[in-house]
């Protein structure tokens, strides 16, 4: 896919193709570096200078244009998980966004304007802004003429240093669905940590999550807005070893916080109206 020259911003917004010919685009601020696939408006790299890199992507992603990207931050869109003759997690993950706007503010940052094609009920934007925080907005606006029922997801793939070294703190006293175990619970834990599988949609969460990270030595901060839904995710060891685009230990390094609606939080749009979902995601030196 060929891109309008005039998007390209010399030594700041640059295109190329990327792995398995998929183009994307990268950008260099004077805080940070990022990388966005144009497969699913896929961000699969940002990272600040002198830290390691903020999202996890695996190293056996396939990169193939009709399958999701393994990492980093997949767009889940307009439904959530599996559906019956469907793909998983909807389509907007594996179809190629076209890039509308590139643009560059007098202090550096860097704002890019992503579009899904058209489709026949919902006109969807996606923008990015990269600083020295990863700013993800998600619009969805029902053309149709009816009330529109979606879902939306963030499905943020985090690089840590270890997974038994983390905790993830923000989500005490709320409810949520155990999708391992199939059983609804109340969390009781001030500071989540993981040594098993987990899946989890906490539900009617909107404060900020936090990763502590004693090991990179770094805090990871995902805040948001127009998001009633967290997502905690690792897939531990015997799913890892069956997921045939994620390494058998990568599940070690990583760990997914998703923002999202989902599940009992899902979307009903009016016609005409408009869904915002914004995350925005910041590291700091753990205190």
């Amino acid at each position: 896919m060929s891109f309008p020259t005039n998007l390209e911003i010399p030594g700041v917004v640059t295109f190329a193709s990327g792995n398995g010919g998929l183009s994307k685009v990268v950008i260099e601020t004077p805080w940070s570096s990022a990388e966005i696939y144009l497969h699913g408006a896929h961000v699969t790299h940002f990272q600040k200078k002198g830290e390691a890199p903020l999202l996890f992507l695996s190293k056996a992603s396939e990169f193939l244009s009709d399958k999701p990207i393994r990492g980093g931050v997949p767009v889940i869109f307009p439904w959530f998980g599996p559906r019956e003759d469907l793909p998983a997690h909807g389509f907007a993950r594996t179809v190629a966004w076209n890039l509308r706007e590139t643009q560059l503010s007098e202090n550096g940052v860097v704002r890019l304007l992503f579009a899904l094609p058209p489709t026949e009920f919902f006109e969807v934007e996606y923008v990015v802004t990269v600083a020295d925080t990863l700013t993800l907005e998600l619009i969805v606006r029902n053309d149709s003429a009816l009330d529109s029922v979606f879902e939306t997801c963030l499905h943020t793939y985090f690089q840590i240093s270890a997974i038994d070294a983390i905790s993830i703190t923000g989500l005490k006293n709320m409810a949520y669905l155990d999708k391992v175990k199939d059983v609804k619970a109340l969390e009781t834990a001030a500071a989540i940590q993981i040594d098993r599988e987990v899946d989890r949609v906490y539900f009617n969460t909107t404060a900020a999550i936090e990763i502590l990270d004693p090991g990179f030595k770094r805090t990871i901060r995902v805040e948001k807005s127009g998001s009633n839904s967290t997502v905690v995710w690792n897939p531990w060891i015997e799913k890892s070893q069956r997921m045939a685009d994620f390494g058998d230990d990568e599940y070690l390094q990583m760990v997914c916080v998703e923002s999202g609606n989902v599940a009992k939080n899902h979307i009903t749009l009016p016609p005409g109206e408009i869904a915002v979902l914004k995350v925005v995601l910041s590291s700091e030196a753990l205190a």
